[in-house]
């Protein structure tokens, strides 16, 4: 969208952007100390007033089972119960996989906690992503129909990488972050603190022009990495101005600022097909209120931090942990010691890291993702992802190399092994086998070894859309402090166990059933798979 259109609407933007998610109304604690007063349990009464400066209920819900199926694992039926998420009680997952809702459909339900409107010929989804893309444009100069000067930080970057040609994404943003406080020092009037007296929209204007500062910063260190690698000798000039140069190309296809990070992870133009199977993985991981880095948000929120810069530090790393989304990291070095033994060994190399409970990428420390019993949990993630990977390749629209495929039918095997098969302890042997779901790593990692993305940044779209769920936290916190939203959610919000939609646990099920068999990540000719 042109940035005159915002100028335009500004009246609209203006409004939008000082409007807050509405907080819930829903109070268990107070209800119930009413209650116990009403019945004389004085007693009850007073053990509940111990809780009475709990917030009231939060309006953000994590993952709760909401849908069930059954699957055949190396013969045995297994009843998965399967967790889902909404995006406050709007958007649903299914919604997104049904394509539904876009993912600035999706972030615009989490930042205002609505469904965009439309004035005339002003839509508000629109203006959301005016604003997002702008913010992107600008940094390198393209926010106009003619250029102009880029941030004096991608010349930085180029010199950076110049120096330091293998760094990780993520070590850009905390570098950067550095010198973004730095250079605000020297302006002492302006402020970046973090508090519930900053009108609503001053501060979010803030967090998304840092969010995206960074995400343009880092995406573009991904593709200054892949221009060094085939041009060792390039100066930093160069390297600054090809990458701005490369960008244009870019908008002139249309591309907007999240498909232009996939083709930075490319190294060249993401095609339709890659950006739809990047663009859902990235939609699905926006918001997860329950995860570390969110928690990490919601707590430098309510300390009041000084720099919006270090709520996004801070969050990322958390986000890289090995227990959180750093758990693909840890898949690609177990890859490689895995491809460092003998063939005939891997299983038995692979169980025993399964029976010590530090096999990446499945379990879960927070949900019954692990179990001798014939039902388990499972989150539906990577089924979610892998599902339109699969299609893409059966339709030759999506190429795997012979190195990409034989890496990811060890990881297949993994899968197999891990959850088809199950293992069991020595001793154990009449129970039924251990087994584990994989998690939201497992796809997200297969997903990215298939694209051809470099084993440093593939934490870097989940950076890249779950920044707009830690807006999402931080502003629901400056309302209503909630460290951790476990207590009760809004009933409101909690989708009614009626309402069956057959579109998750159906594509859990075929994703399964292709998994189950060796060759899934080549192309497939079964109606369904």
């Amino acid at each position: 969208m042109e940035s005159r259109v915002l100028e335009t609407a500004a009246p609209v933007a203006r409004k939008l952007l000082r409007e807050v998610p509405p907080q819930s109304k829903f109070d268990p604690v107070k209800g119930a100390i009413e209650r116990a007063t009403q019945l004389g349990e004085n007693s009850i009464a007073s053990v509940l007033k111990q809780f009475s400066a709990m917030p009231p209920s939060t309006n953000i819900i994590a993952n709760p089972v909401q849908h069930q199926t059954k699957v055949d694992c190396d013969g045995t039926e297994i009843l998965l119960e399967i967790r889902a998420f909404t995006i406050r009680g709007i958007v649903a997952e299914s919604e997104i996989v049904a394509q539904k809702v876009s993912p600035i459909g999706v972030i615009f339900a989490g930042l205002f906690g609505r469904q965009p409107r439309k004035f005339g010929a002003i839509d508000e989804e629109n203006l959301l992503a005016g604003l997002i893309n702008r913010r992107f444009f600008q940094f390198f100069g393209l926010a106009r129909k003619t250029r102009h000067k880029p941030h004096r930080f991608l010349q930085s970057l180029a010199e950076f990488l110049r120096e330091f040609p293998t760094v990780e994404p993520e070590l850009v943003i905390q570098h950067f972050s550095a010198l973004r406080k730095a250079w605000n020092k020297r302006t002492p009037w302006k402020t970046s603190v973090v508090n519930n007296r900053r009108r609503a929209d001053f501060l979010l204007l803030e967090m998304v022009n840092t969010h995206l500062e960074n995400v343009a910063l880092a995406g573009a260190s991904a593709y200054m990495r892949r221009v060094i690698q085939n041009s060792p000798g390039i100066s930093a000039a160069e390297l600054a101005d090809r990458t701005v140069r490369f960008v244009e190309q870019e908008k002139e296809q249309l591309k907007d600022a999240f498909q232009i990070c996939f083709s930075f992870l490319l190294g060249r133009s993401a095609t339709p097909d890659e950006c739809a199977i990047l663009e859902r993985m990235g939609a699905i991981q926006t918001h997860h209120g329950s995860a570390g880095s969110n928690m990490v948000a919601r707590y430098l929120a309510a300390l009041h931090t000084l720099y919006v810069s270090d709520l996004f530090v801070g969050s990322q790393l958390a986000l890289e942990s090995a227990r959180h989304f750093g758990a693909i990291h840890d898949m690609t070095i177990f890859l490689h010691e895995l491809q460092q033994v003998p063939a005939g060994q891997q299983d038995d190399f692979i169980r025993k890291r399964i029976l010590t409970g530090s096999l990446p990428t499945f379990g879960h420390p927070e949900i019954a993702a692990a179990g001798r019993h014939r039902e388990i949990q499972m989150d539906p993630r990577p089924a979610v992802y892998l599902a339109p990977l699969f299609s893409a390749i059966d339709a030759n629209r999506v190429s795997l190399s012979k190195s990409q495929v034989q890496r990811l039918s060890v990881v297949q095997r993994i899968y197999q092994l891990a959850f088809v098969e199950g293992v069991k302890k020595p001793g154990r042997e009449n129970e039924d086998p251990l087994r584990l779901t994989p998690n939201t790593d497992f796809g997200a990692w297969c997903v990215q070894e298939a694209m051809g993305i470099e084993e440093a940044d593939r934490t870097f779209i989940t950076y890249i859309y779950r920044g707009f769920g830690w807006m999402m936290d931080i502003r629901e916190q400056l309302q209503q402090p909630i460290i951790r939203p476990v207590i009760p959610p809004d009933p409101a919000i909690v989708p009614k166990t009626g309402d069956h939609d057959p579109t998750i646990p159906e594509l859990i099920q075929k994703v399964h059933k292709r998994l189950s068999v060796m060759g899934a990540f080549e192309k497939s000719t079964a109606s369904g798979a």
